[in-house]
């Protein structure tokens, strides 16, 4: 049993992907916020459950040589990075280890090629997509604001104000304190998550970096929100004298529920169009509020230049684009295939993938609405064998009967696009289990300072199966 009176020396061998140190005394894993890799360090036992615990730095003995001083004043409170207290290409190595450890623990694949970590140049203003939480203030906060708008803390649902977010646009940061000043001018009543009463839940930022579109979504508890008119007027007149960016779009998205999710169902056109339209590798894509689209265009395109140079094809090739999302996979590889058919189980993504489709003239891309576990096996049925299967599921991985099915389906080769290597590694144990082989896998940084990575892992199948 630990005294918590105690101070115990230890050395720092891992990190989670919350950014906390991870090392080990008795035996027991001892999870350390603010401690890095390689580091000996003097702890105190704060929190003591069965299989781990928690510890809080005394003083550091031996600094890491990736220790640097964070670059944003929110890191250590705000929970959207934790990795700035290490150095970039510190966090890369990190970065592979995770997915090399997850493959080989997970996975059971011995000796795993994991290429080095593709890199962000300059890991900065980065995200196309800023979310934030609109809170209630209490207390003497409310003498300083009307209201939060930031990001929660690190692991709690507590929102932290967020004045200015260094990987965020200017434009979201600027957006962000129109909202503080709205809430004020027209005495907003912001939602309490405790009570379930209140009306403006959150703020959306979309910025298309290749085209400078911004659409601002609010998400409220109603279909009407007051000062519309001003609001519109306020953003407009905060973007004006920034070069490159362009107010198309202001939504209000209906969320009544009073469980976890972002966004509710509806969407409300206030002003301009529904949509903006970004542009990438030379083709366009039009978001709506409700599409799923990177975060990190940069990071993205080299990412989808690794698909394509993974899938190699030759023009005669029929791809099957699971997880299909608003089509930019699959339309990337219909420039280079016979045929493209993406599946995705969200209709609006669908009806975005298919707009997408017409929008750059794309004639041998369809994209179908159902659950890719179940049209898979109709499409088999109707004769279509796939060269190539793609697979770019959400975190939680691929469903069994979906991995059932595409090893059913039996293509030469599958890529798997995906942004948790653990629960790659799960259901690549599952496809080595059914004759395919992983060739290499290929991280790339699409979250800078962060605790993620997304991999693109190449498959092939045994020439004995």
């Amino acid at each position: 049993m630990f005294n918590t009176d105690e101070r115990y020396e230890m050395e720092i061998v891992d990190l989670s992907t919350h950014g906390e140190g991870i090392g080990k005394v008795e035996g027991l894993a001892i999870f350390v916020p603010g401690a890095i890799p390689g580091e000996t360090v003097k702890v105190r036992i704060a929190e003591h459950k069965k299989s781990i615990a928690r510890g809080i730095v005394e003083e550091i003995i031996t600094p890491s040589p990736y220790r640097i001083k964070p670059f944003c004043k929110y890191e250590g409170n705000c929970g959207g990075c934790g990795l700035q207290s290490i150095r970039y290409d510190g966090q890369l190595i990190i970065k592979k280890k995770w997915v090399k450890d997850r493959l080989s623990r997970i996975g059971g694949i011995e000796n795993p090629v994991v290429h080095d970590v593709i890199p962000m140049e300059d890991p900065v203003i980065y995200r196309n997509k800023a979310q934030y939480v609109v809170a209630r203030v209490t207390g003497e906060e409310k003498k300083l604001r009307a209201c939060t708008v930031g990001f929660h803390r690190a692991r709690t649902h507590e929102a932290i104000d967020i004045d200015h977010c260094p990987i965020q646009t200017e434009a979201a940061n600027r957006i962000a304190e129109v909202v503080r000043n709205y809430v004020k001018e027209f005495k907003v009543p912001v939602y309490d998550s405790k009570t379930g009463t209140g009306l403006l839940r959150h703020l959306i930022v979309k910025t298309a970096y290749g085209t400078g579109d911004v659409m601002v979504i609010f998400v409220a508890t109603a279909r009407r929100i007051p000062g519309a008119e001003w609001l519109a007027a306020k953003i407009s007149e905060a973007l004006e004298d920034m070069e490159g960016y362009s107010f198309e779009s202001m939504i209000l998205n209906v969320n009544r529920t009073k469980r976890g999710e972002i966004m509710g169902t509806e969407c409300i056109t206030l002003g301009g169009n529904p949509t903006i339209i970004d542009e990438m590798m030379g083709k366009q894509f039009e978001i709506s509020a409700l599409s799923f689209y990177q975060v990190n265009p940069t990071q993205t395109e080299k990412l989808y230049q690794k698909v394509i140079e993974y899938a190699e094809l030759k023009g005669t090739e029929t791809v099957l684009d699971l997880y299909c999302g608003v089509g930019t996979i699959g339309l990337f590889l219909a420039d280079k295939a016979k045929r493209v058919i993406g599946i995705e189980s969200q209709k609006k993504a669908v009806m975005d993938a298919n707009r997408n489709a017409v929008l750059n003239g794309c004639v041998n891309a369809e994209f179908i609405h159902g659950k890719a576990e179940e049209e898979l096996p109709k499409l088999t049925g109707q004769g279509i064998q796939p060269d190539l299967i793609v697979l770019d599921p959400p975190r939680s991985g691929c469903d069994l009967a979906l991995l059932a099915a595409v090893a059913e389906a039996g293509p030469p080769k599958i890529i798997y696009v995906s942004c948790d290597p653990a629960t790659l590694a799960r259901d690549l144990k599952y496809l080595a289990a059914h004759g395919y082989e992983m060739v290499e896998a290929q991280p790339v940084d699409l979250f800078p300072h962060a605790g993620n990575i997304e991999v693109v892992a190449l498959l092939t199948k045994s020439q004995s199966d």
